[in-house]
């Protein structure tokens, strides 16, 4: 049984109340062998004496840390044996279905593309449909509808904004609720920024796109409906800055970290000790992740913010800012702050992600399910309404 289902880097995650079972991406394992094997068969001609010779020797690094990848979506589906998954490699975005029992089990291609990259999204389990977004370039980005079986999509948005993380209405597969911000650009075209992320409601019906929430103060993302109420996550248009009185202050202590620090690597990397031997390190134990990630048109320094958040004394920090809310819109409740991504089960359980944890949030008691190292996506199975007047038929 699948609970809920998360991306965590490079890996599909499935939850099934208990544990936790990781799979790879078929694709991405058939990717990296054939560019190993490549490499191999011609390793002869960038290696040796005779390459040496002709000036063909290189001294190349080949190795996993090459490949540019991820999964960015995970979505249960009506057969609890299998998922549907999309990812990104390289230039190259895809989505997949995969089986869950039989890992030599081929995996069924939907549809693969070097334009565009398939992000978040959701499956409609009553009609097998996956509304997801496909973004092209980094400004833009539009909302598709996909016939998982076909592999036939229909883009449902177009123009020159970022539409990500649609939700299909339970009550009505009509009806689709989308992010949307707007790419500001100066005379020439070029791109200046993004406007405030709004809540969007498309209806497929009478063909009209609905503003529903927005704000110039927040951004407001990934839209779910539940029980008839809308949620979202809520975050600050501009993060707030640090005390620059306390910058200041602190600059000189900040120029003595650097100089000791610089002593330490000279000493260590001259007589193979460090200054410090014996003591406490601080950063034993620590795996941060350097890289910065994009979120929802945001550029976020993952292990910047994760030194931030450990600063809350809170054992569960992640890398999402304190400052993303998820929240109940019509009334403004905040079930949980730090939140980049979440979902909704049938009985109402919010599966909520900060990156480096993954909770379970259910009348008021918020439960720490599992550990991840790179959530930023997930996802449980949803079922909507077929209207007997639907009329977007592929």
């Amino acid at each position: 049984m699948v609970k809920f289902a998360y991306a965590d880097g490079q890996k599909i995650c499935v939850y099934d109340g208990e544990k936790t079972t990781e799979y790879n991406s078929g694709y991405i394992e058939r990717y990296k062998q054939s560019a190993e094997n490549a490499r191999r068969s011609t390793e002869w001609k960038r290696s040796g004496e005779g390459a040496m010779f002709r000036g063909d020797a290189t001294y190349e690094n080949s190795g996993e840390e090459a490949f540019d990848c991820s999964i960015s979506g995970v979505y249960p589906t009506a057969n609890s044996d299998w998922i549907v998954y999309s990812f990104i490699l390289n230039s190259t975005s895809g989505i997949y279905k995969k089986c869950l029992t039989d890992e030599k089990s081929p995996e069924t291609h939907v549809i693969n593309s070097n334009n565009l990259t398939f992000g978040g999204g959701m499956i409609n389990c009553t009609n097998n449909t996956l509304a997801v977004s496909l973004k092209r370039g980094y400004y833009n980005a539009d909302i598709a509808l996909f016939d998982l079986e076909s592999g036939d999509y229909k883009s449902l948005t177009d123009g020159d904004t970022l539409d990500i993380d649609p939700c299909i209405c339970p009550d009505d597969c009509n009806i689709i609720y989308f992010s949307s911000r707007g790419a500001g650009r100066d005379g020439k075209g070029g791109f200046v920024e993004f406007s405030p992320s709004a809540i969007c409601k498309l209806d497929l019906n009478a063909m009209t796109v609905d503003e529903v929430l927005s704000s110039p103060k927040y951004n407001y993302y990934k839209p779910v409906v539940h029980g008839g109420k809308l949620y979202a996550i809520k975050a600050p248009v501009k993060e707030k800055r640090g005390n620059p009185l306390l910058e200041i202050i602190l600059i000189p202590w900040r120029i003595l970290q650097g100089i000791a620090s610089f002593i330490n690597i000279f000493v260590t990397a001259t007589t193979g000790k460090s200054l410090t031997e014996g003591g406490s390190n601080p950063a034993k134990g620590k795996n941060y992740d350097s890289r910065k990630i994009e979120i929802a048109g945001n550029l976020i320094d993952v292990d910047k913010q994760l030194k931030k958040n450990a600063s809350k004394r809170d054992s569960d920090y992640g890398f999402i800012p304190k400052s993303w809310e998820l929240i109940e819109v019509d009334s403004g409740k905040v079930i949980k702050s730090g939140i980049g991504d979440f979902d909704i089960t049938d009985d109402g359980t919010v599966i909520a992600t900060n990156g480096k944890r993954i909770f379970a949030i259910k009348d008021g008691k918020c439960k720490k399910v599992c550990n991840a190292e790179y959530c930023i996506k997930v996802s449980c199975a949803h079922s909507a309404a077929v209207k007997s007047n639907e009329p977007f038929a592929f």
